[in-house]
């Protein structure tokens, strides 16, 4: 990748000229939700910094770029939490790694991620480091929640914003980087809360999504026809795994994009990121407004996920039997429902 790939192309276009003219900032912030291309940006700018065809830009071919990508750069640092902090020690390590000049033509980086995450003294050291910057140095603090940065830090850094991306550039991307159309659509409406930069994914991780999402599809198939299947699919395995992993929010997340689908090929003929046959028969059979009761009662349950006294189990079987009964399962969906036996 290169910064004629990044998500947010007009930063990426800002920081090259930032090379070319040789005014990087020794400390930058790079803040904004979750899954916009911070880390690769960061990245991309200690490769292109560092590459050795010297075009501003990086290559992806030459040997300090493909240590960058591969992380083991000797003179790129990237720092994170330790269970759920920063401390001071993995600082101490930054300044005793580097308290020596740097290569010749070489520029250091360091890169802090959930910069947030720093107790007290570890700010305080980083503080001290920025105070003191060294020549040919640059420091990238990674953050989603700009505000629990101290004020003495953010002083000290250039901020740079990192906006929301368009889950039709963020489908296109990952596209580019292999993933299967129907689950890079997935993917794309989902980079909110589910870590989709592609990278995080291995051949046999997409072959385990991409197996989640057509489970999830034959059950919603299920659901909406009353099939008593329905129910007895929270007993199998795959169904199980994902809720062990504490992703059953993704399993109804995938649901809800499926029903819109079929709404989307009911009212209008046409789908956004599903393509199988299912899809036009489903919505030939149900009506919309069914379709529609069907994702309100999704929505209830996804809502109601994140109250730790109800069980995902209760969750998911008052949600079954409320479509199929073509009611909404509780008003507002805030009513407490009882816990079911695991």
């Amino acid at each position: 990748m290169s910064f004629e790939n990044s998500l947010q192309p007009h930063l990426a276009e800002v920081l090259k000229n930032a090379i070319q003219r040789n005014r990087l900032a020794h400390a930058y912030i790079f803040y904004g939700p979750k899954n916009t291309g911070k880390r690769e940006m960061a990245l991309e700018l200690a490769k292109a910094a560092n590459c050795e065809r010297n075009e501003a830009d990086a290559c992806d071919r030459c040997p300090s770029c493909i240590q960058i990508a591969q992380g083991n750069h000797p003179e790129v640092l990237k720092i994170l939490p330790e269970g759920n902090v920063i401390k001071i020690a993995q600082l101490r390590q930054l300044q005793s790694r580097f308290r020596y000049s740097a290569p010749e033509g070489v520029t250091r980086f360091a890169i802090i991620e959930e910069a947030e995450k720093m107790r007290d003294e570890a700010a305080n050291s980083l503080l001290k480091f920025l105070e003191e910057p060294q020549s040919a140095m640059v420091v990238i603090l990674i953050t989603r929640h700009l505000s629990d940065v101290i004020p003495t830090i953010k002083s000290r850094c250039q901020l740079v914003r990192f906006s929301e991306i368009p889950p039709s550039v963020k489908k296109e991307q990952l596209l580019k980087k292999g993933i299967p159309e129907e689950l890079a659509g997935v993917f794309a409406r989902l980079s909110g809360s589910l870590e989709t930069d592609g990278e995080a994914y291995d051949d046999g991780k997409i072959k385990h999504y991409a197996s989640v999402v057509h489970q999830v599809k034959e059950w919603g198939g299920r659901i909406l026809s009353g099939s008593p299947d329905a129910l007895l699919t929270l007993s199998e395995s795959w169904l199980l795994d994902e809720v062990k992993e504490e992703r059953a929010w993704f399993l109804l997340d995938v649901l809800l994009l499926y029903y819109r689908d079929i709404l989307m090929n009911s009212l209008k003929g046409e789908t956004e990121i599903f393509r199988d046959s299912g899809i036009e028969r489903l919505s030939m059979r149900h009506s919309p407004g069914k379709i529609m009761l069907a994702m309100d009662n999704v929505l209830i349950a996804r809502r109601l996920l994140v109250r730790p006294q109800l069980n995902w189990q209760g969750i998911f079987e008052q949600m079954i039997v409320a479509v199929s009964e073509e009611r909404l399962s509780m008003k507002n969906g805030w009513e407490l429902i009882p816990l079911s036996k695991v």
